[in-house]
């Protein structure tokens, strides 16, 4: 296991050992910190070499997860698997028609616009959009506090002339969105399917045939297979495994779906409501001697002065007095779990 190490001015350095990160910060040379993904650091209080080494991140692209891996020529350092933003088209057409709904239930009607307008130089489908935008947000907070060289990329590709790929389009815009804003990042290198297959036989990474497995069998040892490659070596595995995820909020909504009796809509959804919690915010809570964390998903209202509490999987908690409730971290769009490898086969599957 390695600490990520950061300089007085932010500049990512080598990591270090958990024992030396631990001296430095008794010696009160570095302060420990945890970025928006969850990953404990250490920044230095004091000025130090800001010479390093080749440090490398490889990503596995996914329809709906992602694998990452962050590495050296001699070990692993960093294992992890996020998971993808979902039914984006569908709350885009049900936004669509409650706007709709709206409009006509107005005196004053505004008048549809064409269908016809053009879409800019650059447009991607909102769906692709929210994928292309979490796999930057994740891979620009681990250029923070590593100091990367290379990002390397398994290309998503789809044989045109065997079948019809009419849905693939948009993938295609994607990815060559996401590899403009690598380019701008480190050099990027490029791998083919097959190679991240054969690189797998080649040194003996396992895989694993569930898409859904909460593990590095799932998705990230496809990108520690990856770092095999840019290395032409077989590297150590042995890493902390993350699972990132992005908190499913309900936006506030100006009408309802339903009719309210009365005619008066009560307010719905919403990230605050004016106290000191927001909705994604993560903190501690306790409940009968017990304690608890989690991100914040309800806040009190005029009917439950408690706050709702859910788990990295989107799935609460339960509900806590306002009182029992701690601010750990404020939301950073990014839900964080560190799994053990042993026991994640039998768990959240």
């Amino acid at each position: 296991m390695r600490v990520p190490v950061v300089s007085v001015d932010g500049k990512p350095l080598m990591p270090t050992t958990p024992a030396r990160a631990r001296k430095m910060i008794k010696d009160r040379v570095a302060v420990g910190r945890f970025n928006k993904l969850g990953i404990f650091y250490v920044q230095m209080l004091i000025p130090v070499g800001d010479k390093t080494q080749e440090v490398d991140l490889t990503v596995d692209p996914g329809s709906r997860y992602d694998g990452y891996a962050v590495g050296t020529a001699k070990e692993t350092v960093l294992k992890a698997m996020a998971k993808m933003s979902e039914k984006i088209s569908e709350k885009l057409t049900h936004r669509r028609e409650m706007r709709r709904f709206r409009r006509y239930r107005k005196t004053w009607r505004r008048l549809c616009r064409f269908d016809n307008r053009r879409r800019g130089d650059y447009w991607i489908a909102p769906s692709q959009l929210a994928k292309v935008q979490f796999r930057l947000k994740i891979v620009k907070e681990l250029c923070k506090i590593f100091p990367i060289k290379r990002i390397g990329v398994e290309d998503v590709a789809y044989n045109h002339y065997k079948g019809c790929g009419k849905h693939f389009s948009t993938a295609e815009i994607g990815k060559t969105t996401l590899y403009k804003e690598l380019e701008l990042i480190a050099e990027l290198v490029i791998f083919k399917g097959w190679q991240t297959a054969d690189a797998r036989k080649k040194y003996g990474i396992p895989k694993s045939a569930k898409k859904d497995l909460i593990a590095p069998e799932s998705h990230a040892n496809d990108a520690v297979a990856m770092l095999c490659m840019l290395y032409d070596r077989n590297v150590n595995t042995d890493a902390p495994f993350y699972y990132w995820q992005r908190p499913e909020l309900v936006r506030r909504s100006l009408h309802r779906d339903k009719f309210q009796k009365g005619g008066i809509r009560p307010r719905f959804g919403g990230t605050s409501n004016g106290g000191f919690l927001r909705k994604g915010d993560y903190v501690e809570a306790e409940k009968a001697g017990k304690i608890y964390r989690g991100w914040v998903c309800g806040l009190s209202t005029e009917k439950t002065a408690k706050v709702g509490v859910m788990d990295v999987f989107g799935k609460r908690i339960g509900q806590f007095a306002v009182k029992k409730v701690r601010l750990l971290c404020r939301r950073t769009g990014v839900m964080w779990m560190v799994v053990n490898p042993s026991v994640a086969n039998s768990s959240h599957l």
